[in-house]
């Protein structure tokens, strides 16, 4: 709305919202307009206001389509694609002569729509017959046939009036004109104008239905031409395609990893219908498209090195890897193409126009920026003796503790001579392990399911490459897929190794040792006395599935309890021990017995000396010169009448050593006549 138009307005009235319950949602329509042999590198200089205004408040991607022997790049395969969300190689549409199609294993989103909400009335209005009699099927609720794009025109205009939900418009003068004069005649472009007009005319339609309607509108082209005319080839101008959305989930803007196989999963996310994995499908509903780690090197691409195809000025390859990812070289003859020296990261626009023609058209799996292996083009230079050996490294995913994972990735493998190509896992750092090596060309979404061992913390994957004039591989949207962790409701096991007797001991030293199938968090031991907690110890374990509490504490004399359990890593603790041990630090006494029937001498000078022994915690032994007298666990004790000759007494310096059962001794030296 221009600022102008915006004055005239009346003041807005502030009114209450309504409660969230008495809100209804918006009905959601969708609409994709194809145009036939639409050139996306010309739209822009074309006069297209309609679609111009679609395109800025939308999301713009462009992207390349296979080539032969996948298929040729005309109208069957291309709108095929569209319509099903599966690549040629699936949908089994090849050229125009739709010979032996998949349809059944893989029909349109029309058909789809039509079987999960039969309520939703479906709509093909096309200018080309086969769009309408044979790419959409027969249970779509009406397929006309416009006869030239002025009536297709009208035909959608009256479609979308009368209320349908689910239409597909195929406009197809702009491709006529492309075989005429091709992109750089003026009918072309003309042609555009007249396209982009009756786009106005439809999309007026639906600006005219009622305001509780939200629309998801799409529009794209099923291929190129060339700029004298005509299409089928392999060359960038042929393979170039584009799709332009705007609707609800579709956040404007540009992008480089949306392709024409996308459309029609974006339509039945845009309708509430999940796609199945079961279908198999190759494209993604756009809003649920997310860069992965090779897109985030889109700024850093460079031009050419020693390629000399593609265009001066194309960003289209590094070997700069992502935040976490590398690239092992360490086998690599040194020499070779310069942009293919080990493993890249690419773009299709530059990788592919390398050498047209040997299959590179056919990744249109990958996305964006993806990894690349090409011994073939490599080698076109000169190197040091040695085949091709690189291996992309992954970084160390965080595993949850479940049992299994699936590794998913994007493949292209092609075989053309000498080469392998191996993908490995391990865990924790450990030794690389085979997942799955390839004997045969392979181009997929890959999903390697495998066991996990139990306790691994990190997964890390290898893809190994090795190529003698060969062809190559590539790689891309590689993630870890894994379940949650089952619920652990298995209690650790705690064990109380030490101390094993009760005491008295002059100091406590306690050990527990515990385990836990999944991972321990912590082992605690707290120590009580009358029911108070008078210390608490723990060891923090981090996850190990055993471990070990080690602590010496020294006491105030008395009796005490120590708690001790474990705390595993889903917050189980386990069953909790209890055990009993006195503490006694106090070293006993030895005082000399006074009276001439005891003692007879004076300060540690003795012709006869006679002790009295205590300890509160009782008298174990005594120790005379290395003589031991048992005086059986009391607390008072004497010992009478020592003199040379008795109880192991020498004349001269004597050493008495007294013990309590704790442990704890006193000393007393002394003199003899």
């Amino acid at each position: 709305m221009s600022t102008a138009a915006a004055c005239l307005l009346p003041a807005l009235i502030v009114v209450p919202a309504l409660p969230a319950a008495a809100v209804d949602e918006p009905t959601v329509k969708t609409l994709v307009i194809g145009i036939d042999g639409a050139s996306f590198d010309f739209l822009d200089d074309a006069d297209m206001p309609n679609l111009d205004a679609l395109m800025a408040r939308g999301m713009v991607s462009s992207s390349n389509l296979y080539a032969t022997p996948m298929a040729g790049t005309i109208s069957g395969p291309g709108w095929s694609t569209i319509a099903t969300g599966v690549w040629p190689d699936k949908h089994k549409v090849v050229d125009n002569n739709f010979t032996a199609p998949r349809f059944d294993l893989y029909p349109d989103y029309l058909t789809r729509i039509e079987a999960a909400q039969p309520e939703r009335t479906t709509a093909v209005v096309a200018t080309w017959a086969p769009i309408a009699t044979t790419v959409f099927g027969s249970a779509v609720d009406s397929r006309v046939q416009g006869g030239n794009d002025v009536g297709t025109t009208a035909e959608a205009v009256e479609t979308i009036a009368s209320g349908a939900d689910d239409v597909f418009v195929h406009l197809d003068e702009v491709d006529g004109a492309g075989h005429s004069v091709g992109t750089n005649g003026a009918a072309y472009g003309a042609a555009l104008a007249k396209a982009d007009g009756e786009i106005g005319q439809i999309l007026a339609a639906v600006d005219a239905r009622p305001a509780d309607e939200e629309w998801l509108v799409v529009v794209t082209a099923d291929h190129g031409h060339t700029p004298t005319g005509g299409h089928g080839g392999s060359t960038p101008a042929e393979r170039e395609v584009f799709v332009i959305a705007a609707g609800p989930g579709i956040e404007p803007g540009v992008r480089h990893d949306v392709k024409i196989s996308d459309v029609a999963p974006t339509v039945l996310s845009a309708v509430g219908i999940a796609a199945d994995p079961a279908w198999s499908l190759d494209g993604t509903a756009v809003p649920d498209l997310t860069p992965d780690a090779f897109d985030t090197l889109r700024p850093s691409l460079q031009t050419r090195a020693d390629e000399t195809r593609p265009g001066a000025g194309v960003l289209g390859w590094t070997h700069a890897a992502p935040e976490g990812w590398s690239i092992d070289n360490s086998r690599m003859p040194s020499g070779g193409v310069r942009e293919w020296a080990g493993w890249s990261f690419a773009t299709d626009d530059f990788w592919t126009n390398v050498e047209l023609g040997q299959r590179r058209e056919t990744s249109v799996r990958a996305r964006d920026v993806f990894a690349v292996a090409d011994s073939d083009e490599w080698d076109d230079k000169a190197h040091s003796a040695g085949a091709f050996d690189s291996t992309l490294v992954s970084p160390a995913y965080p595993l949850t503790g479940a049992a299994t994972a699936t590794l998913a990735y994007t493949t292209n493998y092609f075989i053309d001579g000498p080469q392998s190509a191996e993908v490995l896992v391990s865990f924790d750092g450990g030794e690389p392990r085979s997942l799955k090596a390839y004997s045969t060309n392979t181009n997929t979404e890959e999903r390697l399911a495998f066991d996990v061992p139990a306790g691994a913390k990190t997964a890390q994957f290898r893809f190994h490459y090795t190529g003698t004039n060969s062809a190559f591989w590539v790689v891309d949207r590689v993630a870890l897929g894994q379940e949650a962790a089952p619920v652990d409701t298995t209690k650790p096991i705690a064990t109380l190794v030490a101390p094993t007797a009760a005491g008295p001991t002059p100091s406590v030293k306690l050990r527990v040792e515990a385990t836990d199938d999944l991972g321990l968090k912590r082992i605690v031991a707290n120590i009580y006395k009358d029911g108070t907690l008078v210390k608490s110890t723990q060891t923090a374990i981090g996850g190990a599935t055993s471990g070990v509490h080690e602590t010496t504490q020294t006491l105030p004399d008395g009796a005490y309890t120590v708690k001790y359990n474990a705390e595993d890593l889903a917050g189980n603790i386990a069953q909790t021990g209890v055990f009993a041990f006195s503490i006694d630090a106090t070293a006993p006494t030895a005082t000399v017995k006074e009276g001439a029937s005891f003692t007879v001498g004076s300060a540690g000078t003795y012709d006869l000396v006679s002790f009295k022994l205590f300890d509160a915690g009782k008298v174990s032994q005594v120790v005379l010169n290395g003589v031991v007298k048992d005086l059986t666990d009391n607390a008072w004790s004497d010992i009478n009448s020592v003199k040379p000759g008795v109880f192991g007494a020498v004349r001269g310096q004597n050493t008495l050593v007294v013990h309590d059962v704790a442990g704890n001794t006193a000393t007393v030296v002394f003199t003899l006549n």
